[in-house]
């Protein structure tokens, strides 16, 4: 079945649907109650259901409503909306992103660099942040959970997790379908079908699609296509739920496919060197290249056509449940993910530039990154056993995880040695690796009798072992193979002054896990050690007015030994290269969330976060003595960091007005000034040049909702991401020794329609 084939039934579904309703009454006024005051949230930030504001730590969440109103449709959507987080699109990948959480995150794309933000759907954690950029679908959820996360949510989350719940099949028969038309040339379709349940079989299961294409965002004279433009995406998203419940036990069946084609945000060339400017000042056509370069964003790039880059994502998961009594659970989690991309390919320069080189006359390109390949798979396993007496709270486990996956990544470029010469270099990196990670753990809360059930004791503990290995064949050949081992530790003091009164204090452990860095040189450390963090955290969290108000908040200190610091670097001899510094570091600040229902049907939201991170050691190359290394502290910065984070927003749903309600949303963020590369001591000349600014942006959409027809209701919407058109500059690469740095902007102003109709 064609996509044009699936978007006409839907089309036509949805028309059938709203004639048959044409002659109906208004459904009763059944989210009045929703409507006087803020939503209670129900979290699993510590493996067990739990109120948003009952529990101790600190833990945003973002509900099904919430993502609804806000047109979250991919992950880095959330940066808009909780503090100290930060997400988008990774630099040059489709289907990855980078993740930030008070600070702590990775843009390095390598599959032997673990993320240090835990991403996680369904309790299955997502291995890798390349295959992380995967469309929101039904989604109940999502929990971001800041600083260490040692105990609960293991290895790889010394910032913290991100937690994605999906939605149970409804037990009534029924479904949604949504059309979206937006600029750029945007069609969006989805469609969802619950079964209900399926007689007496105690089985229901709910089917679900999605289909979303949009044209580039940076025109691109050599592309016949929009198509092919950077910024072009053409996906499809099958999600599926089976949920069978038979007296005290239970089995939930979850299937996730991810078809991505398209190309990732133009990469803009904004600093250039004086010898590269000269260079092309003298190739035939090389003024195609110089008209990229601007420090201001342009609308249209010369590129040459690196083809669609095409990704598929997809998994499996198997969560078994068995209800002892009220006191004793069993659980088990396994799930299966797979990652396919090829390829992945990027140009940053136009065809038909030619220039004098070492062996003569030949085609030149500043860098160039075509036929990439990388695949994974990954298996793990998780054993819960989970108690709640009243007083006293608890859950045991055991994780199993492997994986396993390659890349194989040639890249060619231009080095240019004067105004009249330069030289054409290959490169490729190809290498494979395996990963186990074994880990067991434990945490238990107490409630005291003698202080009314007030006061709450928590305590954990996990042991973790990982086992890793990689074999590397370009451009160095080379094996490495290692363990790591870590008993990370958690400890919370709570007390509940009043019902909606909460006070905490943490003190919490978290391992990201050591690995080898496949770009470094021969003579740079292959091996980088594990990254330890020890967290001191205090919080508050409060409700009053009958639920019409909400503040949340929480200091922080964190500090960091052997923190992974990674750095792009790109030699005179063509490899991709660079390093993974051990360094030392402190990070603190703060975060706040303020909610509030002053009216029936008004809902105010507001956070801000703030985190200040400084160095203790960081050692980098001194250029003063080639072939040493100095303490560079003081001298470099924090690559992706904002200090900080802030979002407000003002939402209005009123009361029926006959014909649905009116709804009216209009949020604003802002994300501060970032660096992308830590210092200039690896050649990085341009790094303090390609900084981010502040990033701010203003999302607004107007609507009707529950608007009844019959059997159905309908949504009707219009929409304008990125009021002020403002040109974000959201990641950053420096090439060092090849002369320019670029910069990607997130995506224009878009406007646009949505028309959802449930039944």
């Amino acid at each position: 079945m064609t996509r044009k084939t699936v978007l006409s039934i839907l089309a036509g579904v949805s028309l059938a649907a709203l004639a048959n309703g044409a002659s109906a009454q208004t459904v009763p006024d059944q989210a009045d109650d929703q409507r006087q005051g803020l939503e209670e949230i129900v979290v699993t930030a510590r493996r067990q259901a739990e109120n948003l504001q009952t529990t101790p730590v600190s833990v945003s969440a973002v509900s099904e409503k919430m993502l609804a109103r806000a047109n979250v449709t991919q992950i880095d959507r959330i940066t808009t909306m909780v503090p100290n987080v930060s997400i988008q699109q990774q630099s040059g990948f489709l289907g990855g992103n980078t993740a930030f959480i008070r600070g702590i995150g990775t843009q390095e794309p390598l599959l032997t660099v673990d993320s240090p933000v835990g991403i996680y759907i369904d309790g299955i954690y997502v291995g890798r942040s390349n295959a992380a950029n995967f469309a929101l679908v039904d989604l109940q959820r999502v929990e971001v959970l800041r600083g260490p996360q040692g105990t609960l949510f293991g290895r790889n989350t010394t910032g913290g997790a991100i937690s994605m719940t999906t939605k149970d099949p409804s037990e009534e028969m029924g479904g949604a379908i949504k059309l979206g038309l937006a600029n750029y040339r945007e069609r969006q379709a989805a469609a969802r079908f619950d079964t209900g349940k399926l007689g007496n079989s105690g089985i229901a299961a709910t089917l679900s699609y999605q289909h979303m294409q949009h044209a580039g965002f940076t025109k691109n004279p050599f592309s016949s296509s929009r198509a092919t433009t950077p910024g072009s995406l053409n996906s499809d998203a099958v999600w599926a739920k089976v949920k069978g419940e038979w007296g005290d036990f239970s089995a939930t069946y979850i299937f996730d496919w991810n078809d991505l084609r398209g190309l990732p945000l133009a990469q803009q060339p904004r600093f250039i060197s004086n010898n590269v400017r000269g260079y092309y000042t003298n190739a035939t056509n090389g003024g195609l290249f110089l008209s990229n370069v601007s420090e201001s964003y342009k609308k249209s790039l010369n590129l040459a056509i690196a083809g669609q880059q095409k990704v598929k994502i997809w998994g499996h998961g198997l969560t078994l449940e068995y209800h002892v009594s009220d006191a004793l659970n069993f659980k088990s989690i396994t799930g299966f993910r797979s990652y396919r991309a090829n390829p992945l390919g990027t140009y940053y320069g136009p065809p038909g530039v030619f220039g004098p080189t070492t062996t003569g006359i030949q085609e030149v390109y500043p860098f160039l990154s075509l036929k990439k390949v990388e695949e994974t798979d990954q298996v793990s396993q998780e054993f819960q056993v989970l108690g709640d007496t009243g007083q006293f709270k608890y859950v045991a486990g055991l994780y199993y995880f492997k994986e396993d996956g390659s890349t194989t990544n040639p890249s060619n470029s231009t080095f240019v040695i004067s105004p009249t010469l330069a030289s054409n270099t290959a490169s490729v990196l190809t290498f494979g690796f395996k990963a186990k990670s074994y880990a067991a753990f434990g945490q238990a809360s107490y409630r005291p009798a003698a202080f009314d059930d007030k006061l709450e004791l928590t305590a954990g503990v996990r042991y973790t072992k990982d086992k890793k290995e990689v074999s590397q064949t370009t451009p160095v050949l080379r094996n490495g193979k290692n363990t790591f081992n870590n008993t990370s530790f958690n400890a919370i003091v709570s007390y509940q002054f009043t019902d909606r009164v909460m006070t905490y204090a943490r003190y919490g452990t978290g391992y990201r896990s050591g690995g080898f860095n496949t770009r470094a040189s021969a003579t740079q450390n292959f091996v980088f050690l594990p990254e330890k963090a020890k967290t001191v955290e205090a919080g508050i969290k409060t409700e009053f007015f009958d639920r019409r108000l909400r503040w949340n908040a929480a200091v922080f200190n964190t500090d960091y030994s052997n923190l992974q610091v990674t750095q792009f670097v790109t030699t005179a001899v063509g490899n991709s290269g660079g390093f993974t510094s051990n360094a030392k570091a402190t990070f603190k600040g703060f975060e706040g969330e303020l909610q509030a229902v002053p009216v029936k049907g008004l809902t105010l939201s507001s956070s801000l976060g703030y985190v200040d991170p400084k160095y203790k050691v960081f050692i980098a190359p001194n250029p003063a003595v080639p072939g040493t290394f100095f303490n560079a502290a003081d001298q470099s910065e924090f690559p992706y960091v904002p200090k900080w984070t802030a979002n407000a927003s003002i939402q209005y749903e009123g009361d029926d007005v006959g014909f649905g309600r009116p709804l009216a949303r209009l949020a604003y963020s802002y994300m501060s000034n970032r660096f992308f590369h830590a210092n200039q001591f690896s050649g990085n000349v341009f790094y303090r040049n390609i900084r981010s600014g502040a990033n701010k942006r203003l999302d607004g959409r107007i609507g009707l909702t529950d608007i009844a027809l019959g059997a159905t209701t309908v949504d009707l919407s219009f929409y304008v991401d990125n009021i002020t058109n403002r040109h974000n500059i959201i990641s950053g690469i420096d090439f060092g020794a090849l002369g320019f740095a670029i910069n990607s902007y997130a995506a224009p102003r878009r406007f646009g329609l949505d028309l959802k109709v449930s039944f």
